[in-house]
């Protein structure tokens, strides 16, 4: 009968991940198959998405780590934790620039390089200290780059509210004019 049971939760955690469902049930469901099976990689890896989408990196890297305990092979187990270490010294890099202006000119050498994800932190990093509407546009610019429009459409509102004055509002349209075309262009 425990065979039975562990492989109905298996197939509704198979059929929950491809269905990108990703709550409390799907952790509980992948919890218990561990509890039964502790050496399935599938719930391992699922277990670590639900904890990377709840931004518990401790939790996700410990789940990847005993994935490659199960697998040394896996793949998927390997870039997710490369792509955490990634992360984590990126956010390290942009921790360590104090300035707004040296977080925006790293923030455009990234760019350039196409890493898009750092140039956000940077630019992000940037306008928090300093809210000028450069560093508003270039963080616009970075995720459109992306395809991140409703971003654009977020940062862009939050501008608005924040500058009332008809000059402000007017070189805030200026500047997000274009890059928020395509956000009207889909709407309509």
């Amino acid at each position: 009968m425990n065979n039975l049971n562990l492989q109905k939760l298996k197939d509704k955690a198979s059929e929950m991940a491809l269905r990108n469902i990703w709550g409390e049930k799907s952790y509980k469901i992948n919890m218990a198959i561990l509890k039964m099976d502790n050496t399935n990689l599938a719930a391992c890896t699922r277990l670590a998405k639900f904890y990377m989408i709840n931004d518990n990196v401790p939790e996700a890297k410990n789940m990847y780590l005993k994935a490659l305990e199960i697998d040394p092979n896996s793949q998927g187990a390997i870039n997710n934790l490369l792509e955490i270490e990634k992360e984590q010294q990126e956010c390290n890099m942009v921790d360590q620039i104090k300035t707004a202006g040296e977080l925006f000119r790293t923030g455009q050498s990234s760019m350039i390089k196409g890493k898009l994800n750092l140039a956000i932190k940077l630019f992000t990093k940037a306008y928090s200290i300093e809210p000028l509407l450069k560093y508003a546009v270039s963080l616009a610019f970075a995720y459109k780059k992306m395809g991140k429009h409703d971003l654009i459409e977020n940062l862009y509102k939050q501008l608005i509210e924040a500058n009332q004055t008809d000059s402000d509002v007017e070189a805030i349209n200026n500047e997000f004019t274009t890059l928020r075309f395509k956000i009207k262009s889909l709407a309509e």
